[in-house]
């Protein structure tokens, strides 16, 4: 079942499934950017997360594709700005909250954010960083896992259970699905892609033809 980002979040999901949503969006992000696209907009009531049970794929509504010498700019306000709404999320600000003042009194803002990812968050907003928050978080797991097979022998195996408890988040790939679903984006002549063109198209449609079915 399809559900809005902004839905989502209402109904209050914890920690574990906020983080899966953002590292499936910042991945989705990632690969958007790969194509040469960068996102419209991160309004959450244009964000839609297509499978809810599965947290994925994430549907972004608008892609715009810049020209060559804006691509790597507009990259980085993609990421800043996917940080920048979740934190306003984890706040409960997203309505209210600012650049200029997140950044000013972001030490405040680190009671409402998961320990582990209170550097990615300082690193894009304090120091400017431009790092995919799905790369911090495999980054950080194969971190994890190498301390892991520190501590426990170097020549004993990890479990593909401890592989997967060693984070909340788990590690979620680009998959077939997101593929299918922007699949547009392979189209090199588009300069911008609207997954709202066809939902409009067929309600257009369905109301000339009870206009139709009225006058005959």
């Amino acid at each position: 079942m399809s559900v809005r980002l902004k839905r989502w979040i209402n109904s209050n999901p914890g920690f574990d499934k906020r983080r899966k949503v953002f590292y499936n969006m910042s991945k989705t992000m990632k690969y958007i950017h790969s194509k040469g696209y960068c996102i419209k907009t991160f309004n959450p009531n244009e964000i839609r997360i297509i499978d809810e049970n599965k947290l994925s794929p994430i549907q972004y509504n608008t892609l715009i594709k810049p020209k060559p010498n804006e691509l790597e700019k507009m990259r980085q306000e993609d990421i800043y700005n996917l940080a920048f709404l979740q934190i306003g999320i984890y706040a409960d600000m997203i309505n209210v909250l600012r650049p200029e003042f997140l950044k000013e009194k972001f030490q405040e803002f680190e009671i409402f954010l998961h320990e582990d990812d209170i550097p990615y968050y300082k690193g894009i907003v304090i120091r400017n960083a431009h790092v995919y928050y799905s790369d911090y978080i495999d980054t950080k797991n194969e971190r994890d896992i190498a301390k892991l097979r520190e501590e426990t022998g170097a020549n004993k195996k990890i479990s593909s259970h401890q592989k997967t408890k060693s984070t909340a988040s788990g590690r979620a790939m680009v998959d077939k699905e997101t593929k299918r679903l922007y699949s547009p984006i392979d189209k090199p002549e588009a300069a911008y892609v609207s997954f709202l063109i066809l939902p409009i198209a067929m309600i257009i449609l369905g109301i000339v033809l009870s206009l139709i079915a009225l006058f005959k």
